[in-house]
């Protein structure tokens, strides 16, 4: 990434950083913003949290969440993925999923894989461009009308 930008992976999270993490969840997926402490603190500990920080803001520009699949240890899950919302437009989700790719290579992955609203076609052609495959469309996937799209490709 640019210079100004940096990676950060942090192993836990203070109340006030669980705190933000919700609020930008929130205005990324609104309405669907789901993630809380409950999600948080394991996904820190157990999964891995990649944040992508700008010099001199306090908050994440953008935000990875990856658990890895339990059948398939060698495939790591994208829960979610997101650039902040006053971010959007200027190229951060393309360089940060690169920095995501090398990270998933660096712990030993093989493969990655996420699921998006068949309706977000900005992150479906992020993804697309990024070497993502749609493998299957998931209907229902989180509740009644939430159809997705389940992509994946190899590191």
């Amino acid at each position: 990434m640019e210079s100004n930008y940096y990676i950060e992976i942090p192993k836990k999270l203070s109340p006030g950083e669980q705190q933000m993490m919700m609020e930008l969840e929130k205005d990324a997926f609104p309405g669907l913003g789901a993630v809380d402490e409950q999600t948080l603190v394991p996904l820190a500990r157990y999964g891995k949290i990649i944040l992508c920080r700008e010099e001199g803001d306090e908050r994440p520009i953008a935000v990875c969440e990856v658990m890895r699949d339990y059948d398939h240890p060698d495939k790591a899950y994208i829960f979610g993925y997101y650039v902040r919302s006053d971010k959007k437009g200027r190229g951060i989700g393309k360089k940060f999923m690169k920095e995501v790719h090398s990270v998933l290579r660096g712990d030993g992955f093989k493969e990655v894989c996420l699921t998006v609203s068949i309706n977000n076609i900005a992150a479906v052609e992020l993804y697309k461009k990024a070497g993502y495959e749609i493998k299957e469309t998931r209907h229902s996937e989180f509740g009644a009308g939430e159809d997705r799209y389940y992509m994946s490709r190899d590191l």
